[in-house]
């Protein structure tokens, strides 16, 4: 199997990060569980990466800042240590289309193309792992499975999108955020009443949902109006009723 991996801005196995890079502090703190290690392929090739990780450079992106673009040569993959990532596509018209929010602990840029299919942004101040491209190429050479655990963590990507892709096209407005928001409780093993972050902000849940923000704010306002979330603050969200979001996610509750 022919393995590719994403570009970014560093350029060569031995190569350090960019020296504004390096200036750049830590954030002060992570969002979400960094101590969480993932299961199944993804939590298994993290332990295959780790065997290269001597040739690998931690690396740091302010927020907004882009990491790769769609159609960059591919050069490496990442891991996220610290912050959140988007995942994302820009049209000619300069609309943006956020394909997947990325977590710590997340693997992305790993690909079977000679070059990236997405652009990926900071959507916070992010720390990352790169892996260049050349020394997964020879793990996956030398070490058995590992080809077979890339391929399991692209379908399980490709799966994901597919079901995003059913939210989109099957879901109210409502149903919509509400299916978001169970979504990101899941990914960062939220329990009930926690206050769930949301680093990104309206208008990125709005691309990533194919709705306004105008609308994401109402759905947002009705949700709450019913009981089934709390907003502290404008980037905090706490579910009251996980059941009844739920319901509504999967269209068994009036939306």
């Amino acid at each position: 199997m022919s393995v590719s991996v994403a570009a970014s801005s560093v350029p060569c196995v031995q190569s350090v990060p960019p020296v504004a890079a390096l200036r750049r502090p830590f954030p002060p703190r992570a969002f979400f569980d960094t101590t969480r290690r993932p299961g199944g392929h993804q939590g298994a090739l993290l332990d295959d990466l780790r065997s290269i990780e001597q040739f690998s450079a931690r690396v740091r992106f302010a927020k907004n800042e882009t990491i790769f673009n769609e159609g960059d040569d591919v050069g490496h993959a990442y891991k996220i240590i610290s912050g959140m990532v988007r995942l994302c596509k820009h049209t000619q018209d300069g609309r943006r289309q956020i394909a997947d929010f990325l977590l710590p602990e997340t693997i992305f840029g790993i690909i079977d193309r000679g070059e990236y299919g997405f652009s990926a942004e900071a959507v916070t101040d992010v720390v990352l792992i790169a892996y260049p491209r050349v020394q997964i190429d020879r793990l996956t050479a030398t070490t058995a499975g590992v080809s077979d655990r890339i391929f399991a963590v692209l379908t399980e990507q490709f799966m994901a999108m597919q079901r995003h892709l059913v939210v989109l096209g099957c879901q109210s407005a409502k149903e919509r955020v509400a299916s978001f928001l169970l979504l990101l409780t899941d990914r960062s093993i939220t329990k009930p009443g926690d206050r769930l972050d949301l680093p990104m902000g309206r208008q990125d849940i709005a691309s990533h949902l194919g709705l306004t923000i105008e609308t994401v704010c109402r759905a947002i306002t009705e949700l709450k109006r019913e009981g089934l979330i709390a907003v502290p603050s404008l980037n905090q969200i706490v579910i009251n009723n996980s059941h009844a979001l739920k319901a509504l996610a999967e269209g068994r509750h009036g939306s």
